[in-house]
């Protein structure tokens, strides 16, 4: 298993062989682009193939962050991206870096995009190999998850099914839930890793069509499940409050909502009945989206209140982890405290939260940082 000295190493030499091929502007471009400079999330460094969604789902986030109008392709080419990627201080590479996450601001294979996102898939999976995440709506053909196993055969891919019944009102553009089984049952045959994404959970409809949703996915193959949580905001609540869900009213009497801020909605009764039928059926449960890229690569992880993910931890270095964060001119005493990480980080706000997602994404364990 390479060193976090040796994983920063990589990541200065892969960007120097990236800048040779590409052009100034090509290069200019990437360096403006906000993979090289977005922090990631807990799921991973997300990546966006496109930007927009035509599917109409009510309970879409997308409007409410200013994201409207048709699906638009990404500009940057697959070198490019990568190029911004390496870019980004928060990133590591190799499947013992940084997650990646696709689908967070778009469909990533609707008409005029899928291009685009095999182009991407492929940049990472030859030049950068680090744990990849897919969510989608829509139909995978056998030939596609055919590509898709060869580009990554440890790609984790979500396939998104939250409701039957009133499929045609809540997501009255995506492809039906039949379809999206089928994709399953598709992706398993080429064994690409493909779990189930409950998500959201709407109380009134996944309680009801949930276990049915389950039983189907495992049908189809799944190797587990995400059960995903629904946040409204006062736009989304109005879209669902039209599509005849009126069960969130008591849930939300003494929360705040306001436009553009997301508010979850506590269905953890729903949850874990879901999670029991899923168990029965003898799905694994992810706690998370990311538990699911885990576990698809074999690895652990330990880095958040959710875990532990399945899979060993990487073995620690502290004196490693001092001289790597040095070779980025940052000054830290590293403890290890259990499974979590301890850094003193001498200097600004910057440093302190490079150190932090660098080493969080190499250890797999939460990392607690204070400046001294």
């Amino acid at each position: 298993m390479p060193k976090f000295v040796e994983l920063l190493e990589l990541k200065r030499e892969l960007r120097d062989q990236l800048e040779r091929k590409l052009t100034q502007r090509e290069r200019n471009e990437a360096l403006a682009d906000s993979h090289s400079r977005r922090e990631p999330r807990m799921c991973g460094l997300t990546v966006h193939p496109g930007r927009g969604c035509s599917l109409g789902c009510k309970y879409c986030y997308l409007e409410d962050m200013g994201i409207r109008g048709p699906p638009e392709s990404y500009k940057l080419s697959g070198l490019q991206l990568v190029y911004a990627i390496l870019s980004n201080p928060f990133f590591l590479p190799s499947e013992q870096g940084t997650m990646l996450a696709f689908g967070s601001i778009t469909e990533p294979f609707s008409p005029g995009i899928r291009e685009r996102t095999f182009e991407y898939l492929r940049a990472v999976s030859e030049l950068l190999g680090n744990p990849t995440q897919i969510s989608t709506k829509f139909y995978i053909g056998k030939e596609e998850s055919r590509i898709l196993g060869e580009i990554d055969p440890k790609l984790s891919v979500l396939v998104t099914i939250p409701c039957l019944s009133k499929a045609e009102v809540i997501e009255p553009y995506a492809p039906r839930p039949e379809l999206r089984f089928q994709t399953i049952r598709n992706l398993r045959d080429e064994s690409v890793h493909t779990s189930l994404f409950l998500r959201p959970i709407i109380p009134g409809v996944a309680d009801l069509d949930g276990p049915k949703i389950i039983e189907n996915a495992k049908s189809a193959g799944a190797n587990g499940v995400v059960l995903g949580t629904l946040r409204v905001t006062p736009s989304i609540l109005e879209r669902l409050r039209g599509a005849g869900i009126h069960e969130l009213e008591e849930l939300l009497t003494s929360k705040n909502i306001k436009r553009g801020r997301q508010v979850p909605i506590d269905t953890s009764s729903i949850k874990s009945s879901l999670r029991r039928v899923a168990l029965r059926a003898g799905l694994k449960v992810f706690p998370a989206a990311c538990s699911a890229n885990m576990d698809s690569h074999s690895l652990g992880c330990y880095a958040c209140s959710f875990g532990p993910c399945f899979g060993e931890l990487p073995p620690i270095d502290p004196e490693d982890i001092r001289e790597g964060l040095m070779s980025l001119g940052i000054a830290a005493d590293v403890y290890v405290k259990g499974e979590r990480l301890i850094l003193r980080v001498r200097g600004g706000v910057r440093r302190e939260k490079v150190a932090k997602y660098l080493v969080r994404a190499f250890a797999r364990r939460m990392v607690s940082t204070m400046r001294t």
